[in-house]
């Protein structure tokens, strides 16, 4: 492995982060400063919601008996056998089984990652207002072809398009909250995949772990081929 290879798939926290309705906001202030006089640079950092930035749905965030972020083991945190696909998208709609059947995916595939390219508007209104979304009978398909999938992640703001939102309610609890014994399958939103050139060897996925908590800010760091 070469330091080159390394990459983040997660971006950045600022004051410019968008959240999902455009609802919530990042807060960064500086509590002292060496430039002010004081001994050292020491900040308050202030999120109005978990779910903002790229971060990741694990069950509890729909189930009260799911399992909580301190509940996963750090070696579920590391993926071996991952995959991207490309899906452009320009404006809100929903991504369904058939998109993702069109794929010849691994069978022991344990992390997809779909790649819109709709961080591109990242910036603008349209990136939460009118951003694509996962219909609810992806979740199950993918259970069924591939029963080692523990997440999914992806390009645009949430699971949720904005113009379908009774569809991602239903297709939260579907990848995180499955009737039965089913295994959940967890979620990484607002992902930055636009630097992925190569087959993705291994990722690891970094969350902060508080109590309680229904998902996370996360760091995801990948190594190419």
């Amino acid at each position: 492995m070469k330091a080159t290879d390394l990459l983040f798939l997660s971006h950045p926290y600022t004051s410019e982060t968008p959240s999902y309705g455009n609802r919530d906001m990042v807060k960064v202030t500086a509590n002292s400063s060496i430039s002010s006089g004081e001994t050292a640079n020491s900040s308050c950092w202030v999120f109005t919601n978990n779910h903002i930035g790229t971060h990741i749905d694990v069950p509890f965030h729909f189930s009260n008996t799911g399992k909580k972020v301190i509940d996963i083991p750090a070696r579920d945190w590391f993926f071996e056998k991952v995959a991207l696909i490309d899906l452009p998208f320009n404006k809100a709609g929903l991504i369904n089984d058939t998109d993702i059947s069109k794929f010849d995916l691994d069978f022991e595939m344990e992390m997809l990652l779909i790649r819109t390219g709709y961080e591109n508007y990242r910036s603008a209104d349209k990136y939460w207002n009118d951003n694509p979304g996962l219909s609810p009978e992806i979740a199950e398909y993918l259970r069924e072809h591939f029963p080692k999938l523990r997440c999914i992640g992806f390009d645009f703001i949430s699971i949720t398009s904005w113009k379908y939102r009774k569809a991602g309610r239903e297709s939260h609890k579907a990848f995180l909250a499955p009737v039965g014994n089913k295994n959940p399958i967890m979620a990484i939103e607002d992902m930055s995949l636009k630097n992925v050139t190569k087959n993705i060897q291994w990722l690891i996925v970094a969350p902060i772990i508080v109590e309680d908590g229904n998902g996370a800010p996360v760091t995801v760091i990948a190594n190419q081929e």
